[in-house]
């Protein structure tokens, strides 16, 4: 279904809307209504996406602030569709030391909804993985990539990657208990006012996992403002849970998320998304150089 005909079918008066950019697993517009009131129609590329935003949503509310469903259609002929309730702010475009600091608290408190089995929302409600093992569902993730970056890839500089995955895995500790992971936490999905967080949004990749996945895109983000306003998220951070090991969770999933995005963008097409692929291709290269500059690789 169009925009239109979603718009038609949820009886919604708009008086102007507007597509938001950097929604790349649903299409999200922003309408204004008749009456002054905002909301946002997401319509998520597939039916698993459409499942996992309505059970977070629920799941989260109360506990860090998430948008309110006003109006749900649920996957059928359609991958389906939410008409959602705008919170207060927008994604920062600046950055301070205390926003930094609220930042790092606010992914602390989403990483206190803790479960008793890894796993995701689904159409018959959550559902276990049948294998407790959080580093084979990380390293499946990677494999349905690999026909696609073996396609681009130099095997010998795919080789280089896959050797030094290996070796960083090594200084690993044991994955967390099951949390609220949210897999995407990086700016453009958080709306601010000021220094405070005021909202979290896009929960399409959420699961119950291990907390190890969710510093690497946000660090990234900081770090393009200084990594003073790093330590001030890691500060933040630990107010919650002082003995996460950030650090050592970084220089892994530096190289492993770039490697991702990599097959990522050959899946979605490399004439729409080269930018992107060429960014992370360079983030690979600087991980491997740092490793022959200490290491002699």
């Amino acid at each position: 279904m169009t925009r239109d005909e979603w718009i038609e079918h949820f009886q919604l008066d708009v008086a102007a809307c507007a597509t938001v950019d950097e929604s790349y697993s649903s299409e999200v517009d922003r309408l204004v209504l008749t009456d002054g009131q905002v909301v946002f129609l997401k319509r998520p590329y597939t039916a698993e996406k459409w499942y996992r935003e309505r059970g977070w949503i629920h799941a989260l509310e109360g506990l860090v602030p998430v948008p309110h469903i006003l109006a749900e259609a649920a996957p059928g002929q359609t991958t389906g569709a939410f008409v959602l309730a705008a919170l207060a702010g927008q994604a920062p475009i600046t950055m301070n030391k205390k926003l930094a600091y609220e930042i790092g608290r606010t992914l602390a408190m989403l990483h206190t909804c803790t479960g008793e089995d890894y796993g995701e929302y689904t159409e018959d409600g959550f559902y276990a993985y049948p294998v407790q093992d959080w580093r084979r569902f990380r390293n499946e993730k990677l494999d349905g990539f690999m026909p696609f970056i073996t396609t681009e890839l130099d095997p010998s500089f795919l080789e280089n990657i896959q050797t030094e995955l290996v070796r960083r895995e090594q200084s690993l500790p044991e994955p967390s208990r099951p949390v609220a992971t949210h897999c995407d936490f990086r700016l453009a999905n958080l709306l601010t006012v000021g220094d405070q967080v005021t909202g979290v949004i896009d929960f399409e990749t959420t699961r119950y996992g291990a907390v190890e996945m969710d510093f690497t895109k946000i660090v990234r983000n900081l770090n393009t403002f200084g990594s003073i306003y790093v330590t001030a998220f890691q500060e933040g951070y630990a107010t919650l849970h002082p003995d996460v090991p950030i650090e050592t969770y970084l220089a892994y999933y530096r190289l492993w998320e770039a490697l991702t995005a990599v097959g990522w963008c050959i899946k979605r097409g490399l004439e729409e998304h080269r930018v992107f692929f060429e960014e992370n291709i360079m983030l690979i290269e600087q991980e491997l150089q740092m490793t022959s500059i200490s290491d002699g690789y």
